[in-house]
């Protein structure tokens, strides 16, 4: 069983966008005032999570998307996303040794922010109302899970955001039942998308809160023209 699969529908549906400008200006209220445009590849590897930012313990790869078909309600979700075409996206895994504790940081970057202004709110709003997941993913497994989305206002200077936490059961073909828990953060700056996922076979919403603040300062700041902060996160408590 890929243990990582809601997650991965979850971040596939909140791909975001990217930035041409990547030089300082030497007037800094033009720098205020001037929009937000789609980050640049470079931009982008820089705007998600560092390895430095995670610590000691964790292997760094690639974000990898994930072919399968979402279960119940988040089929939803993936549908409202599947015809949008990104300008750029670039993303991070992070796992925890030998564990099943996994950090996911993406940005993904859209030509045209009318239309991913739109986007996001469809897909905040649709899983909002995506509390119970239940039946087979693309893969064949089976879900029983409970989510709850928020809309809070948490982070400074992002246009829109929202977090899912969710917890349950995926169970494969072969029978093997697993508990999972997780959290997903997604906010909106300007064209630019960014997405912090956290999955465990235990609670980990603390945690998530301090990768996600990190990671999103991080988006703000390069979609700003500044350099992010140096700042590393408390290492997990014992992981599962």
């Amino acid at each position: 069983m890929r243990r990582t699969a809601v997650v991965l529908v979850i971040v596939s549906a909140l791909a975001a966008g990217c930035s041409d400008d990547d030089s300082g200006s030497d007037d800094q209220d033009d720098d205020q005032d001037a929009p937000v445009v789609a980050l640049t590849t470079d931009q982008i590897s820089q705007a998600v999570l560092q390895p430095d930012n995670m610590g000691e313990g964790w292997t760094a790869t690639p974000s990898t998307e994930d072919e399968g078909g979402a279960p119940g309600c988040l089929a939803d979700v993936e549908s409202i996303t599947e015809d949008l075409e990104e300008k750029d996206k670039g993303g991070t895994q992070f796992d925890y040794g030998d564990s099943a504790l996994r950090v996911e940081s993406t940005v993904s970057a859209y030509p045209d922010e009318t239309t991913i202004t739109g986007v996001f709110d469809l897909v905040m709003s649709t899983i909002a109302t995506c509390t119970t997941v239940t039946g087979p993913d693309g893969d064949g497994n089976m879900w029983d899970l409970t989510l709850t989305t928020s809309d809070e206002a948490t982070y400074d200077d992002v246009d829109a955001q929202y977090t899912t936490s969710g917890s349950g059961t995926i169970t494969a073909p072969s029978g093997e039942s697993l508990d999972i828990y997780l959290e997903q953060t997604a906010v909106r700056v300007g064209p630019n998308v960014g997405s912090i996922s956290t999955f465990d076979v235990t609670s980990r919403t603390a945690e998530h809160a301090v990768w996600a603040e990190i990671a999103v300062e991080r988006l703000v700041d390069v979609a700003e023209g500044e350099d992010p902060e140096a700042t590393t996160a408390p290492g997990p408590s014992t992981a599962s």
